[in-house]
């Protein structure tokens, strides 16, 4: 045989069914476009797929970013200029969601390099396209970057699609900030020329979290009240499903996600401790509820079995530790998603780690640590010093469950 580029199909594919490191498969496939083309873009299903972390760019390579492996802890390094200069507010099935302060948005799958556009930021409702990025009032430099830099890191919360944008049609469903300061859902289906949003009302909706769940979009707000997006009608509306679960008093701040548990939907509070004026914070406890779908009701339960959930600013996702030999089930793998409207502060980027259910503990992931880049808000880093806070600690911005997907 003259090249390792003409190995028989039938003995690639047989290399690759012994391999249990979804990296070893990536890594096999690209050796050259013999072997890209002869094994199977999707690997068999005992290969465990454990989402990896997206870090921020490096101050000394901005073009490359890391990806952290949580079962080996070892990082991996991918070419992805792409994400330069833009805020990844959501990552589904294996693709980025992208913002940039132009202001446009766009779907991003970091393996492949593949894009696709969303509708503009400026199909938004009360967008202030006129004002800040056609500057129709001559505003000083200064005020319209620093307004382009908080629109793009603040005016998405979390987008989520809900199917694998490669295979075939899609939506998309975004939280946003209001003009009242609240936080309402958008969405878009593959194709669209603008986001279409709910009928706004006075009362103000802090949605926290959103997911696809069988056909339709889920949503909760920071009560722990569920709620369903009709997205077939103009305008969208959003139905009611089950009220906020009997939560136990003096536990902390609690930020709530959707999940799902054998095709059940369940719903996980995250419960923080607070210090320093409220701007020190600790996730300390997790807790979860499953829906009675015949009564609406919700019963609280005692772990997750021999699953893993993986919780932040990624669309919902999970794993059975029966698939990941050196990863324990009943934990939950989390990122820091604390996001506050309007603030001029940006606490975030310390607060990640995994809760195991069997004895409520906490344990730190131990990503590499990346030095804080100067935030476009010289005030940030007044009260930094003054409060003495170790920014060794802190990955700015915050890391992004990511599962690749070639």
């Amino acid at each position: 045989m003259s090249s390792w580029s003409e190995l028989p199909q039938e003995l690639l594919q047989t290399i690759t069914q012994k391999q249990t490191n979804y990296v070893d498969y990536i890594s096999t496939r690209a050796v050259c476009k013999s072997w890209w083309s002869a094994i199977p873009k999707k690997p068999h299903d005992l290969l465990c797929r454990l989402p990896w972390l997206l870090l921020p760019h490096h101050k000394d390579n901005p073009n490359h970013r890391g990806f952290y492996n949580p079962s080996d802890g070892k990082t991996y390094h991918l070419e992805l200029p792409e994400t330069v200069d833009k805020r990844c507010c959501g990552s589904s099935h294996g693709w980025l969601v992208m913002v940039e302060d132009t202001p446009s948005i766009f779907l991003l799958n970091p393996l492949t390099k593949s894009r696709i556009e969303l509708p503009s930021l400026s199909t938004f409702p009360n967008f202030p396209t006129e004002v800040i990025y056609q500057n129709s009032r001559n505003l000083n430099e200064y005020f319209i970057r620093n307004n382009k830099l908080r629109i793009r890191e603040t005016y998405i919360r979390k987008a989520i699609v809900s199917e694998d944008p490669s295979v075939g049609s899609f939506m998309v469903m975004a939280i946003y900030k209001t003009i009242n300061g609240s936080e309402n859902i958008a969405f878009c289906k593959s194709g669209d020329a603008a986001l279409f949003t709910t009928q706004e009302t006075s009362q103000e909706i802090h949605y926290q979290d959103v997911m696809f769940h069988r056909g339709k979009f889920y949503m909760v707000n920071d009560k722990g009240r569920v709620s369903i997006c009709i997205t077939d009608i103009n305008p969208p509306s959003v139905i009611h499903v089950a009220d906020p679960p009997p939560v136990p008093l003096l536990m902390g701040y609690k930020q709530w996600y959707l999940a799902t548990l054998n095709e059940d939907l369940i719903l996980v509070g995250r419960f923080r401790n607070y210090r320093v004026s409220g701007y020190e914070y600790q996730t300390h406890k997790f807790i979860v509820y499953k829906l009675d779908s015949s009564s609406s009701n919700w019963s609280k339960l005692d772990g997750l079995g021999d699953m893993i959930f993986f919780l932040g600013w990624n669309c919902f996702d999970s794993i059975s530790a029966h698939n990941c030999g050196n990863c324990s089930g009943n934990c939950i793998y989390f990122t820091d998603d604390n996001f506050i409207v309007d603030s001029d502060f940006s606490w975030e980027g310390h607060d990640y780690g995994v809760f195991n259910f069997d004895d409520g503990s906490v344990r730190r992931l131990d990503p590499p640590s990346y030095p804080i880049k100067p935030h476009f808000l010289p005030l940030v880093f007044f009260h930094e010093r003054s409060l003495k806070r170790d920014r060794s600690s802190f990955v700015l911005p915050p890391p992004v469950w990511v599962t690749i997907n070639p």
